[in-house]
């Protein structure tokens, strides 16, 4: 009987074991690794130390207290003075060998900055001491500067940018020559210059669009300041906080940067800068090009001849004269006559043959004060149709008459609005017609609503501006910096905005230093800075049926 018991108990304990076990495996859990590792690799020893003295050798060596990886080492680092060839990374271990092909200075202080080119292997944080110091002669250079990149038009901060600074003030350096020293903005557009030697330097500020040092491709941003800026030292009282306004340089080479063929009514070029005189010529002889209509962008960089009736050509050979550039310019035939009469060209003779496109000023709410507007791509020749069309003022229903008249590329209708009422304008089918034929073939139903005053506040500023001996160009920015009204103003005066749609609007103040009516950017070999911009320095609301008034004063 004992043994019996003994048997028991020890069937007893095995079967608690197995429950144990089983449990056990039912309930597997991943392991968490621990905290997620948030330190930066440390460097425990370097050769030569940092900021030693009198070092003459091609490479220093780094050591870590952990593996570490190198993560776009080469673009990451910056060396001022800059070396002519890329340095080489070289991992051994826990050990980095950075060398160089360069003859390094006599006499100077060299500076890298590794940013977040070395990480370590498990989290990839940055190395946490990523500025190391040397120089070649028996002290380390002590004097800075520093200060600030903005755009020259918006006057945001730049991030990016290098900042370079030349011992000589001689204008052709940024073009030809590698920088003394240089260092890049960070977000805010800060920039800070240090271990400089004692001296004056030049400054120019870059936007670098190859990757390079030198300014050598015309659409790059710049910045610069004239004459020679003192190094200083902490103990300096100097200001050295400069502020260099970024700008691109205003190409003064007019050319045709675009062309394009409207089919068969007529051609488009795009120019480079705003066009002041022109002159088309047919090479040929086969066209009369005095039957031609412009039509201009706002900005008179580019233009529509429209024909003054559809041409079918072979080719066209065209002289252009602008502002003085002379170009040859050849079209063949253009691509909607060539598919005509080919298989599936159904549509595409079809789009031509009713491709009158017209778009509405408004879609919705029609502002009870202004004109509503029927905007044609091509010039418009007849609309004898339109009377018969049908104009709904609420409940009231009528024919259009003569409410609605024609321009050269739109139809108007001025009428005095009722506030809130709705209106339909219904256009007949082939009612309205261009001068290539093209007609509307679907009838045109244009719906809106007037609006009420209750849905503008007014606005008035009275304005001090500098007396400067030059005018200003004013603009009313929306909240998305959208020009919503641009003017000329003279220093002294008041602007009044009877109707402002409800939103937060912004102020700028151009200063035409040369009174050509546009902003002009700077020219570096002139020594010419671009012309001032000023915020106002408050966002403006607008409130519903609430009249706001304000005073701007501008001192410089």
């Amino acid at each position: 009987m004992a043994g019996w018991a003994i048997r028991y108990s020890s069937i007893l304990v095995g079967m608690a074991l197995a429950a144990i076990l089983l449990q056990s495996c039912a309930q597997q859990v991943a392991p968490t690794g621990g905290d997620k590792d948030e330190v930066p690799p440390n460097i425990l020893a370097s050769n030569p130390k940092n900021n030693s003295v009198a070092f003459l050798r091609e490479e220093i060596m780094f050591e870590f207290d952990e593996y570490v990886s190198l993560k776009g080492a080469n673009q990451e680092l910056i060396v001022s003075p800059p070396l002519k060839y890329p340095v080489d990374f070289k991992l051994k271990n826990k050990k980095l060998y950075v060398s160089w092909k360069d003859t390094l200075r006599d006499n100077t202080t060299y500076l890298f900055q590794f940013g977040d080119g070395i990480v370590d292997v498990n989290e990839g944080n940055p190395l946490d001491s990523n500025l190391f110091v040397f120089s070649t002669g028996p002290f380390i250079d002590s004097f800075s500067l520093e200060g600030k990149v903005i755009d020259a038009f918006d006057l945001k901060p730049v991030k990016d940018v290098w900042v370079m600074l030349y011992s000589e003030d001689v204008d052709s350096l940024p073009y030809k020559e590698l920088p003394r020293y240089f260092a890049k903005t960070n977000e805010k557009g800060e920039f800070h210059l240090q271990y400089l030697s004692q001296g004056e330097y030049k400054i120019f500020a870059l936007e670098s669009v190859n990757g390079g040092y030198l300014y050598d491709v015309q659409e790059e941003a710049i910045g610069f300041l004239s004459g020679m800026l003192p190094a200083t030292s902490s103990d300096d009282t100097i200001d050295s906080n400069y502020v260099l306004r970024l700008f691109v340089q205003d190409d003064s080479t007019q050319y045709v940067k675009s062309f394009a063929q409207e089919g068969n009514k007529g051609l488009i070029f795009e120019f480079n800068r705003a066009v002041e005189k022109i002159s088309v010529s047919d090479l040929d002889n086969s066209l009369d090009v005095s039957g031609w209509s412009e039509q201009w962008s706002e900005d008179l960089d580019s233009v529509a001849y429209w024909f003054a009736e559809p041409i079918e050509y072979d080719s066209l050979k065209l002289k252009i004269d602008v502002d003085g550039f002379e170009d040859t310019i050849f079209f063949r035939k253009p691509v909607a006559i060539r598919n005509m009469g080919k298989k599936g060209s159904g549509k595409s003779k079809s789009k031509s043959a009713s491709g009158l496109s017209l778009n509405a000023s408004v879609k919705g709410k029609q502002p009870h004060f202004k004109n509503w507007n029927l905007t044609s791509k091509t010039p418009l020749k007849s609309i004898d149709g339109i009377r018969d069309g049908l104009f709904i003022e609420g409940k009231d229903t009528g024919q259009i008459g003569d409410l609605i008249q024609m321009e050269y590329y739109s139809l108007v209708a001025k009428y005095n609005w009722k506030q809130g009422l709705r209106y339909t304008i219904v256009i007949p089918d082939s009612s309205i017609y261009n001068r290539f034929g093209e007609t509307n073939n679907d009838s045109l139903v244009f719906s809106f609503t007037a609006s009420q005053k209750e849905d503008f506040g007014q606005l008035l500023i009275k304005h001090q501006l500098p007396d400067n001996g030059h005018p200003f160009i004013w603009q009313l920015l929306n909240d998305q910096q959208k020009i919503i009204d641009e003017i000329i103003v003279q220093p002294n005066g008041e602007i009044a905005y009877p109707y402002l749609e409800t939103g937060k609007y912004s102020i700028r103040i151009l200063y035409d230093l040369n009174s050509n009516g546009i902003w002009d950017t700077g020219y570096y070999l002139g020594k010419r800075q671009p012309e001032a911009v000023k915020y106002y320095d408050q966002p403006i609301e607008i409130r519903s049926n609430w009249a706001s008034e304000l005073e701007w004063k501008l001192l410089k």
